[in-house]
């Protein structure tokens, strides 16, 4: 950021057109006048303490739910469409309870409840909420792609692409301290996060069942280009005599 600064001073300095966008030089002016716009990122501790994290990153997951359960009041006036409510925390919206969170998670992402959550509507005047054709977690992203080819009927890729794969997550330097301290802010944000990885593991299980149907009805491993073979061996599945088993 700060040669980011430096370099658009001296460009305005010889009369050149400076390429910053208004974010970056809002973010130099600020840095001109003694305020410290990167102090979050110093660490974890920094962020937790921040206002930035009231703002940014906090109920993490209203932008993919629209709201976290189904008493949360939502506008539909935010931008890219994402249903918006400020920025209200999930925990302080009328009828909140953990399990009602995970109730709601069960069927919005799970895909349980088909008429009154809707890409239309639910019929009394609130708009629409986000259909969910197929969802990732990221601690479990192996079964999650085998799950998107076997979803899509999609040939598998031979590697899967890491363009935005950071070789230092940035958690990895969190204490634990930090980590139990966003458990403790944002039991919302993993009341949904439990609810998804109980998603997840029915849908393994159902792709299981169906490839083991589509085995015993003739189908060959070679006839099944979209099942993720080499994937599922790793994630711990294993194709013997025609008979998908967990490995032991």
């Amino acid at each position: 950021l700060m040669e980011k600064c430096r370099k658009a001073d001296e460009m305005e300095r010889r009369g050149e057109k400076v390429t910053l966008n208004n974010a970056l030089r809002y973010q130099c002016r600020r840095e001109k006048n003694g305020v410290d716009t990167r102090e979050y990122c110093r660490s974890a501790g920094h962020l937790l303490a921040s206002k930035e994290y009231d703002k940014h990153y906090r109920s993490m997951f209203k932008g993919l739910m629209g709201r976290f359960h189904r008493g949360q009041e939502f506008t539909n006036s935010t931008a890219y469409g994402r249903m918006g409510y400020g920025f209200e925390r999930a925990e302080n919206s009328h009828g909140y309870s953990v399990e009602n969170v995970e109730e709601y998670t069960l069927q919005d992402l799970g895909g349980l409840d088909t008429k009154t959550i809707s890409g239309a509507g639910d019929g009394v005047g609130h708009p629409p909420e986000p259909d969910f054709i197929w969802f990732g977690i990221t601690e479990r992203m192996k079964e999650s792609t085998t799950l998107f080819y076997y979803y899509f009927k999609a040939k598998p890729l031979a590697k899967t692409p890491d363009n935005r794969v950071q070789p230092c997550r940035p958690t990895s330097w969190w204490s634990k301290e930090d980590r139990e301290e966003v458990r403790r802010r944002e039991p919302a944000d993993y009341a949904v996060w439990r609810a998804a990885n109980a998603i997840m593991d029915v849908r393994m299980e159902k792709m299981r069942v169906e490839i083991q149907a589509a085995l015993d009805a003739g189908e060959t491993k070679e006839s099944l280009y979209y099942v993720d073979w080499d994937q599922l061996e790793e994630i711990g599945y294993k194709l013997e005599n025609q008979k998908l088993v967990m490995s032991k």
